[in-house]
């Protein structure tokens, strides 16, 4: 019998660059959207094939939304995949104040060993920003290179954490 690990959110950017088809990733989608005391199924739904052709799935409970491209936009941007599919995790967006579509993310930030909520959070898990945008004090958004994967923050006027979305690096 084959087990397969499921990474808890804050990893879940080790699966960018994988498929539909690939067990690990199929593994978290099934933890994150099946309901709280039932059995995880082994295969993706009808409907979560359809929501990653779509190019979305929202794990709605966990405060997080897995961003999904063609293969083929995915090769051009960043190399080939690390699967096999047609359709590749690309971003992984975490709210930690909620949006319309999942509620507000709760847990460590992606690639962090604390909570990122605020700028001053961002800064103190990740270092200083190698790109971002302020006017007059106030930042709109910071991003960092972190283990191979670029992470983005967008802040309210406030400084609190909107958005914290993780991606592949683009190739030099």
């Amino acid at each position: 019998m084959t087990t397969t690990t499921i990474p808890m959110l804050p990893e879940l950017p080790s699966l960018l660059g994988l498929t539909e088809v690939d067990a690990p990733l199929i593994a978290a989608v099934l933890a994150y959207t099946t309901p709280a005391g039932t059995p995880a199924p082994t295969e993706l739904s009808q409907k979560r094939k359809k929501e990653i052709r779509a190019g979305f799935v929202h794990l709605k409970e966990a405060g997080v939304v897995l961003s999904f491209s063609p293969r083929e936009t995915h090769a051009v941007d960043y190399g080939e995949p690390l699967g096999t599919g047609t359709h590749v995790l690309s971003a992984i967006f975490y709210y930690p104040e909620g949006s319309e579509e999942v509620d507000p993310y709760k847990g460590n930030g992606p690639l962090a060993t604390t909570p990122v909520d605020t700028r001053e959070a961002a800064t103190a898990a990740y270092g200083e920003a190698v790109d971002g945008e302020e006017e007059e004090g106030v930042f709109e958004w910071e991003q960092w290179e972190v283990e191979g994967r670029e992470i983005t923050v967008d802040y309210a006027d406030d400084g609190a954490v909107l958005t914290i979305t993780v991606s592949l690096t683009l190739p030099m």
